[in-house]
């Protein structure tokens, strides 16, 4: 251990003050140049089909439903009807991360087999793929 002697002094510990930098100028305010206006493009109507031109075409996909659920376990989902489905429809499962296209193997309503929904039913769906809910579904056949 260090013994101090009498009349000599420790170093002392100064404080680092930190210097203020003088502050820049702003810069003016420049006049900016405004773009030419653009003339506004006519907005295209879409066509209005007639009746008779309303017809499916077959292999063409038709909106059936949304999927409001999913169940990893059971692999089925919970689908909110807009149109008819069948068992054995060829169905097209479309989402931001989901892209498969299926037959429908099983239909469920109320936990009963069904072989055929209509909206505004939501039956569950047995799917071969992973849905989410918001996930579009389309028939391709029927």
């Amino acid at each position: 251990m260090a013994v101090r002697r009498k009349g000599r002094k420790t170093a002392r510990r100064t404080k680092r003050v930190a210097r203020k930098r003088p502050r820049r100028p702003k810069p003016t305010p420049r006049a900016r140049a405004k773009p030419s206006p653009r003339k506004a493009r006519p907005v295209r109507k879409p066509r209005s089909l007639a009746p008779s031109d309303r017809r499916l075409v077959a292999g063409a996909t038709l909106e059936v439903g949304v999927v409001l659920h999913y169940y990893p376990r059971a692999s089925a989902a919970v689908v909110a009807l807009s149109r008819p489905i069948h068992c054995g429809d060829q169905i097209y499962i479309r989402g931001h991360t989901t892209d498969f296209v299926q037959a429908v193997t099983g239909l469920a309503l109320n936990g009963a087999a069904v072989a055929a929904a209509t909206p505004p039913q939501q039956v569950g769906v047995q799917l071969e793929g992973r849905a989410r809910a918001g996930d579009r579904v389309f028939r391709v056949s029927w």
